[in-house]
This record gives C-alpha cells, structure tokens and sequence, in this order.
C-alpha cells in the first residue's frame, strides 16, 4: 500500500511547519504500519518504544480498571499523534489503544526522533506546545469527570464535535456504547440522556447523525456545574 508520509506528516500539528527537506528527513524514519478493526496497538505496560501518527482510521486509547471496566480517554483520527508524551518520559505506555477501524498508522521509534530532534529544534519547541496543549485537556477531562453530570458532559462533547466538523450536523465519531465508556457512564444512561435532549428539542437524532437546534441552550447546559 502507497501511503504518501510526507502528506500525512503536514496534517500534524507537530510537524505542519516543517519544510520539505525537514520532512523528508523525518520521512525515513517512519514505519508504515496497518491495523485491523479491533486490533491492539500497544497494551498498557508496553515499553514505549515510539509513538503513532493515525493516517487513516480511527484509535481508541483507554485506561482498564481492576474490574476489567473500560475508560476511553480519546479516540484519534487523521493527522493526530498518539503516545508523544510517552516516549519523553522514559516509562512505559500508560494505557491501551486499539484500532476502532481498520487503520494505517505512521510509526516513529524514540531513538530516530531523539536524533532528530538534535538536528532540528523547531520540531522540539513545536512538541512543546502541543504537549501543553494536550495537558490542558487532560485538566479538562478531571474536571468533567469529577464536576459535571452525564448531561453536561454530553452536552459539551456534542459542541466539540459539531465545533471539530465546523457543522451543526455532523455524524458522531464513534460507536454509542464507545462514547458511554467515553462519557464514563452506561449505554443505558446516554440513551436517557439522548432522548431527553431530543424531547428539549435541543438536538435531533438520526441514527448516528446529530444536528443541533439550540445551540445557546445546549451551551447553557453544558456549562451548567
């Protein structure tokens, strides 16, 4: 299979500013590597040996409890970077991710981006960012989980979709019991709560695709602590 890498790596947020020669050189360094539905990644305790570019597909990352319960704490798509902070870190990877669909993944092994790193710097102070970013939505996710009821975190997710797809209608990114797990809550409860959001007439539901009626209502509810 064809993948052009250097495409892919200009989606990334890391990586976007990077000119062709810098890209090229980042290039050789990538593994190609594809997954199938319901494929494991990398398993909790791994020794992080890299970290992952999602080009095509969609992956999960998510936490186990001692029960054996499941926490999806993100799902990626195109363009975004799994596991980035791991390899910084010197331990292992902190959770599990599974492709949701059959995936292709751009692989770059710690000690290649070490070694580029030293070379071009930018690439350093860019991944910066992006890990300050990315420890803000973590605050975020605590904050959710600790202060907001199903409801509002409902709410709020469907506002981050609908503001990611630039559309008041847009189709969820992923399976309803996957986003319950996401919403650490049951199928049976996000079905509650769609239903009472259909009954406000604050969204509308179609299967899987959503469209949003009151967006200052659902604002408000999300909002609401």
């Amino acid at each position: 299979m064809e993948i052009d890498i250097e495409k892919y790596l200009k989606k990334t947020s890391l990586f976007n500013c990077l000119n062709s020669f810098q890209l090229a050189r980042l290039g050789r360094a990538i593994a190609i590597k594809s997954y199938k539905k319901g494929a494991l990644i990398f398993s909790e305790g791994d020794p992080a040996s890299g970290f992952y570019i999602v080009a095509e597909g969609k992956v999960k990352v998510y936490k186990l409890s001692a029960a054996g319960k499941e926490y999806i704490m993100n799902v990626f798509s195109n363009g975004q970077t799994i596991a980035e902070v791991t390899v910084f870190s010197g331990k292992d990877y902190p959770a599990y991710a599974q492709a949701i669909t059959n995936s292709t993944l751009l692989f770059l092994p710690k000690l290649q981006l070490l070694d580029i790193l030293r070379e071009y710097p930018e690439i350093a102070l860019r991944m910066l960012a992006a890990l300050s970013e990315r420890q803000r939505r973590f605050a975020e996710m605590i904050e959710d989980l600790s202060l907001r009821d199903v409801s509002c975190r409902l709410a709020k997710y469907l506002l981050n979709l609908a503001g990611q797809k630039k559309s008041n209608t847009f189709s969820l990114d992923m399976q309803k019991s996957e986003l319950a797990l996401k919403l650490a809550t049951i199928p049976e409860t996000l079905s509650r709560n769609l239903k009472k959001l259909k009954t406000k007439k604050l969204i509308s539901l179609n299967d899987n695709v959503v469209t949003i009626l009151n967006k200052a209502s659902l604002q408000n509810l999300a909002e609401d602590l």
